[in-house]
């Protein structure tokens, strides 16, 4: 699937936080990160500028995509947080927050 540059900087806003949610960086995490790269088509300089995004700003570009960008979302988190074999409590309450503030399972399919 194909993103505009603004989706595209905002996933990996929010993979980005999932993986720094536990405070650490797992080489599991690491490695999905680098698959994802190539899977989403971006740099080490694109993901420099990403970490600057503002996380809100970040919600409101996910709030209004569409509903199948949400769902491909969904699943790369929840990628990102299995990767280093467990998910921790703050990777999941952080996703769980994601999910609601972008209004995913308001929208019928």
């Amino acid at each position: 699937m194909k993103f505009e540059e603004f989706v595209k900087a905002a996933f990996v806003k929010m993979i980005y936080e999932v993986i720094q949610a536990d405070g650490k960086v797992h080489p599991g995490e690491l490695e999905i990160l680098n698959d994802l790269k190539k899977t989403l088509g971006f740099d080490d300089a694109f993901l420099e500028r990403t970490k600057k995004l503002d996380y809100d700003n970040a919600l409101v570009t996910l709030y209004n995509i569409p509903h199948e960008q949400k769902k491909a979302l969904v699943n790369i988190l929840d990628e990102v947080a299995i990767s280093d074999g467990s998910v921790h409590k703050k990777e999941m309450a952080l996703i769980i927050d994601t999910f609601i503030n972008i209004g995913l399972g308001e929208e019928t399919e």
